[in-house]
């Protein structure tokens, strides 16, 4: 009995083994799951492919090219064919009628094609052309829009990472001021207060690491979204700020925006197509010029299943001149509404130019100061740098309190924090101003 107890306890020890050892690896396996790696044109890339409303717009530019084919459509013939079978149920009994029967039938077809339109057909097709034009256009701006937001969630990963990155060094910091101050205490020169400040200066950093965390991973869910990957997605941002900006020109950059915004682009062929719209509604004025051709083959009988011997064709050739006289004033009114349609397309265009005009003004003078300036931030993270390294030996030797050290720490760490944020407002705005000019201005290498 005892040696059955024992084979049962060592099968179910292996099996256990088995089991911790199985575990084991898949934990392994799950922590070293691959973990994404996104760059910043990764990021743009990953927006674009997954972006809703690109595929709008792509439906929007193959609707209006649908529009250019029907607009053609009017040079081409038209055919249509027709039967017809009817019962003469009652007739009156006149001379006219004599030779009426019972039941007619008549099958046929008929073309027509026009000839002249005084320019209606050839403007409609210039303005869906236009049309599909600005659509390609607004495709354009969606497309801008979305790589202006992969670039402003990515820097927006990247501050909240070196945001952490700074929080975790001013606790090593913390850490290392903690250490002097236990070397000044086995020497019996530190205080009460300076041990309780110490305790008090490093918990107050943890509240502050959790705030970092909390925000690089809110940034992090956020960029997810942007690249269309799920949030259990593991993801690493590879790039960051670059050091280095150069000044822009803003007359350079004025250029390029009133030749290249497709914003405006897709106004302009707006206003175009609005001004043929005029002319096509101005062209009904005038005659329409066609030719037809019809066939049909047609007969009567006083039975109801008429015979081929009671069918005959008939076959017309020839030109048809419509002319309008009088529609209450239709033709008048649309010519009003074509014409109020550019008005507003033209306004539209000229407070748009001045907005993004405005716009660029104001995000190259931002640009400038902040890459003006960016010397000054890293000025001044060095002597702070140097401050905080200086006030450790100070307080090593008992020359300053644990409150200049701490001040001193915190300097350093709030001018790294003013660097990081610069640097991502040169980079936001560049991102702007790269939106507004489409090309943008390039950064240093």
């Amino acid at each position: 009995m005892r040696v059955k107890n024992k084979i049962k306890y060592a099968t179910l020890g292996i099996f256990a083994v088995i089991t911790l050892c199985f575990l084991f690896q898949a934990g392994q396996a799950f922590a070293g799951e691959d973990v994404l790696q996104v760059s910043l044109d990764n990021a743009i890339s990953m927006a674009i492919k997954t972006s809703e409303d690109i595929r709008i717009q792509e439906d929007e530019m193959a609707r209006s090219s649908s529009g250019v084919r029907v607009a053609k459509s009017q040079l081409l013939p038209y055919a249509s064919g027709s039967a017809v079978w009817s019962r003469n149920y009652e007739y009156p009994n006149i001379p006219a009628t004599a030779a009426a029967k019972e039941y007619d039938f008549n099958i046929g077809a008929s073309i027509d094609q026009k000839l002249f339109t005084f320019g209606r057909i050839a403007s409609s097709i210039s303005a869906a052309k236009k049309q599909f034009e600005a659509s390609r256009w607004n495709r354009e701006t969606t497309n801008q829009d979305i790589i202006y937001m992969a670039k402003v969630s990515y820097y927006n990963a990247c501050l909240a990472k070196r945001t952490l990155d700074i929080v975790q060094e001013s606790y090593r910091h913390v850490q290392e001021n903690k250490a002097i101050l236990e070397d000044r205490s086995s020497s019996g020169r530190a205080s009460k207060y300076d041990n309780i400040k110490m305790a008090a200066d490093m918990a107050s950093r943890i509240p502050m690491l959790s705030n970092a965390r909390a925000a690089l991973n809110s940034a992090l869910e956020t960029l997810k979204r942007v690249i269309g990957v799920g949030s259990q997605t593991q993801i690493n941002i590879t790039d960051g700020f670059d050091d280095e900006y150069t000044l822009l020109d803003r007359k350079a950059l004025t250029d390029e925006l009133l030749s290249r915004q497709p914003a405006l682009k897709a106004l302009e062929n707006g206003v175009g197509a609005a001004q043929d719209m005029i002319w096509q509604k101005q062209a009904e004025y005038f005659p329409e010029l066609s030719a037809f051709s019809t066939w049909n083959n047609k007969g009567s009988s006083n039975k109801s299943d008429i015979r081929s011997e009671n069918l005959y064709d008939y076959g017309v050739i020839g030109l048809k001149v419509a002319v309008p006289i009088f529609e209450g004033g239709r033709r008048l009114e649309a010519v009003q509404q074509a014409k109020l349609d550019k008005s507003i397309a033209e306004l539209n265009l000229k407070k748009l130019t001045k907005d993004l005009l405005l716009e660029l003004d104001s995000s190259v003078v931002v640009y400038n100061e902040y890459v003006s300036t960016l010397q000054s931030y890293e000025e001044a993270v060095r002597l702070a740098s140097e401050s905080f390294k200086l006030s450790q030996s100070m307080f090593q030797s008992g020359h300053i309190s644990i409150t200049d050290l701490n001040s001193a720490e915190l300097l350093l760490t709030q001018e790294m924090l003013n660097r990081e944020v610069a640097l991502f407002n040169i980079n936001e705005t560049l991102a702007k101003i790269s939106k507004l000019t489409v090309a943008g201005p390039e950064k240093d290498e």
